[in-house]
């Protein structure tokens, strides 16, 4: 799922099937998404990622994905 809020983009829960990594697949979604965020004029594509998900860092890496130092606050509501 990806989507803006009119000046930056989200990607939430790529997956690909097991069976299917290493395929190129998880590539071609953020291509799609990124271009996607492009053609609305958004610019920056912002990503969360658990810090323990060492797979999904290095994934997103591959693709020039950077750290960037922020605070993430949240609250539960249910």
């Amino acid at each position: 799922m990806v989507g803006h809020d009119g000046h930056r983009g989200g990607v939430y829960y790529v997956s690909v099937a097991p069976e299917a990594r290493e395929t190129g697949l998880g590539r071609a979604i953020m291509r799609e998404a990124e271009g996607w965020l492009k053609a609305r004029g958004i610019g920056k594509l912002n990503l969360m990622i658990r810090a323990e998900n060492e797979a999904v860092r290095t994934f997103y890496e591959k693709l020039g994905y950077v750290q960037e130092e922020r605070i993430v606050m949240a609250r539960r509501l249910l």
